[in-house]
């Protein structure tokens, strides 16, 4: 057994099973553990827990599994901090109610709390075999997102999939020091395409770790969300990535994605420097 962990948090319901192809995935790249956690408000001895899941043997090979009891957002984050996971992999939804896209409570105070990502899987759209081919960010130009992005380029490397960064032109740009913003003519980018991308990629390689990885710019205008999820289906995407500071109570551009992506959408936090992020 490695050290690392791939945290999945399950609810009971028949869902939320369908995110395991991903996070068996996700960990076999983070060379991790999956660990299986049931977080409820009532106390269920483990014995049940299996059953009580839906979980069969073929889901618990290779992985281990435990019940906490209490408020599911507070255990999962307690969980995922005490086997120090480098990944929790969950459904955005709470149980088999809600509409496609949508985000629970217990979900959103996840991604709040927790210090590592959150890979949010809707089980609706997720494919039975999935892969890490493509992957899609969005960058804001600024020196956070670029720390935050540092959090899955091992990932990349791994699969040895290419990153796609999406920087889109709109009406907020960060503020902090050392952004970089988009070309001045987002229309007419070949006037200063090469100047910005060999700017911006070594901003961007001087704060996350890139060597070895295929890094493709792409440039957008409008919402990011609209554009984030166009540029998702032209390139066939297997995984959407978010930079969050957690501290917006209206995480419009996430629920946006999720509403309308057909891949799973991985949020990274961002460090507490900076004005502006993706999500607020």
């Amino acid at each position: 057994m490695t050290d690392a962990v791939v945290l999945v948090p399950l609810d009971g319901s028949k869902r939320a099973l369908g995110v395991l192809p991903v996070a068996r995935r996700l960990a076999g790249l983070a060379k991790a553990h999956l660990r299986i956690v049931h977080a409820t408000e009532a106390d269920r001895p483990l014995g049940e827990t299996a059953g009580a899941l839906g979980l069969q043997a073929a889901d618990l090979r290779g992985a281990t599994l435990e019940a906490r009891a209490g408020n599911p957002a507070e255990a999962i984050v307690t969980a995922a901090a005490d086997c120090g996971s480098r990944l929790i992999v969950m459904s955005p939804r709470s149980a088999d109610v809600g509409p496609a896209g949508a985000i629970s409570d217990t979900a959103l105070a996840v991604l709040r709390a927790a210090t590592c990502p959150v890979v949010l899987v809707d089980p609706t759209r997720a494919p039975g075999a999935w892969d890490l081919r493509r992957m899609l960010a969005l960058h804001d130009g600024s020196p956070a997102v670029s720390h935050a992005l540092g959090q899955v380029a091992d990932l990349v490397r791994e699969a040895g999939a290419e990153l796609m960064v999406l920087q889109v032109a709109h009406d907020a740009l960060a503020l902090e020091a050392g952004s970089i913003a988009p070309p001045a003519y987002v229309d007419q980018v070949q006037h200063s395409w090469p100047a910005w991308s060999a700017e911006f990629l070594h901003r961007l390689g001087s704060i996350c770790l890139l060597e070895a990885v295929s890094v493709r710019l792409l440039l957008g205008h409008g919402e990011p969300a609209d554009e984030m999820v166009r540029m998702a289906g032209e390139e066939s995407a297997d995984l959407i990535v978010l930079a969050w500071k957690g501290r917006s109570d209206d995480a419009s551009t996430l629920k946006a994605v999720l509403r309308d992506a057909s891949c799973p959408v991985m949020v990274t936090r961002e460090s507490n420097s900076g004005n502006k992020a993706p999500l607020d």
